[in-house]
């Protein structure tokens, strides 16, 4: 008898050992993309999974554009990786970002959903906090749609005046256009929808995605009654079924989160009023500090704002006396928030806002009518 429980507890051993398979693999992504980190992760994990499991999830998930919809390529993966770590990243000599993993891959093809491996995912990660503000004729019942939506994927949704990790910024509109067959469909209400979604990193004023609602779009419903159609369409335009109701906006926002814990925090470094000089020099003498894996030139502008950002594992102090000894002390720290550190260079008489890019004190332009007013 304990012959026979021995003998079954090995092949319980051994089972356990051939539904799991532990693989090293690489992902890379141009260094100039701006989501290189996220798109270099979740093709590592892509591969993890194509070792590990024999399974390409870029073909699972329906997905013809890896660039564009790597969150749902990375959200399929962790439905067949048990656990991963990352060994190394960084941005190379070549311009490729590069992403080295060790990961546990389960064996076969899990029936996870896309949902229910993002939901999984973000309880071991913990949750960023988001919050939502949509203007324009349909933008409450936008507003509340995603707000659900990221509640179901355990993301902690906040008020729009409450600190926050990501805002969720735009407007949207819908307008009927009558019944219709659309798409082969019997007749159905149809809608026109028309606004612009953006998520923004709240510190840094950095676009993590604009929606592809910013375009014009018709969307069906079958429900007779105008209101409850057009509800209907906006749930439709918001939570696609071949997301499996994820949208597109909070799944790159998940995609960003994961890839900030993994990685390592990226910091916007904000220089006013710098020469080209310090630029390069403060950019080389990064590059080359411990500690730093990755750093990024988005803008310079010697009359306004220029902007690197770095990828590092340096808190905001010891990274602002690096800034400090690459220009001899000519630029010098003047605040910073988690990930944003804006420095004031000698001779310079303002520091521009970071999300509006406007000087402190500078009038804003008049704004014009809403356009849903005038569609």
């Amino acid at each position: 008898m304990k012959k026979l429980i021995l003998h079954l507890y090995v092949l319980g051993v051994l089972g356990g050992q051939i539904q799991a398979a532990v693989v090293d693999a690489e992902g890379r992504a141009a260094g100039d993309l701006p989501n290189a980190r996220e798109i270099a992760l979740a093709d590592a994990l892509r591969e993890a999974v194509r070792q590990g499991a024999g399974v390409d999830v870029l073909g699972s998930t329906g997905t013809s554009n890896f660039t564009l919809d790597f969150d749902r390529v990375l959200g399929s993966a962790f439905g067949h990786v048990k656990s991963y770590k990352v060994v190394d990243s960084r941005l190379g000599v070549d311009g490729i970002y590069r992403v080295k993993l060790s990961a546990e891959v389960e064996k076969g093809a899990p029936n996870a959903k896309n949902s229910l491996a993002m939901r999984e995912l973000l309880l071991r990660k913990n949750s960023p906090r988001l919050s939502v503000r949509i203007d324009g004729p349909a933008g409450r019942q936008a507003s509340a749609l995603l707000e659900e939506a990221a509640r179901d994927l355990q993301i902690q949704t906040v008020p729009p005046e409450a600190p926050c990790d990501f805002m969720i910024l735009g407007d949207l509109a819908l307008r009927h256009t009558g019944r219709q067959t659309l798409h082969g469909n019997p007749p159905q209400n149809v809608f026109a929808t028309r606004g612009a979604l953006r998520a923004v990193r709240a510190d840094t004023g950095d676009i993590v995605v604009s929606d592809s609602l910013a375009s014009l779009r018709e969307i069906g419903s079958p429900l007779l009654e105008i209101p409850d159609a057009e509800n209907d369409a906006l749930e439709r335009a918001l939570r696609p079924e071949q997301t499996d109701g994820v949208p597109s906006i909070l799944g790159k926002i998940i995609a960003r989160w994961v890839t900030e814990t993994d990685l390592g925090s990226v910091k916007r470094l904000e220089f006013s009023g710098i020469t080209a000089d310090d630029f390069q020099k403060i950019r080389s003498h990064l590059s080359e500090a411990d500690k730093i894996s990755a750093v990024w030139s988005r803008e310079f502008d010697s009359q306004g704002i220029s902007v690197l950002d770095v990828e590092t594992r340096i808190d905001n102090i010891g990274l602002g006396q690096e800034v400090t000894k690459a220009t001899s002390g000519r630029a010098k720290l003047d605040r910073s928030t988690e990930n944003l550190l804006a420095f004031n260079s000698s001779g310079s008489k303002s520091v521009p806002d970071s999300a509006t890019g406007a000087a402190q004190g500078d009038a804003k332009p008049a704004e014009s009518a809403p356009w849903w007013k005038v569609w």
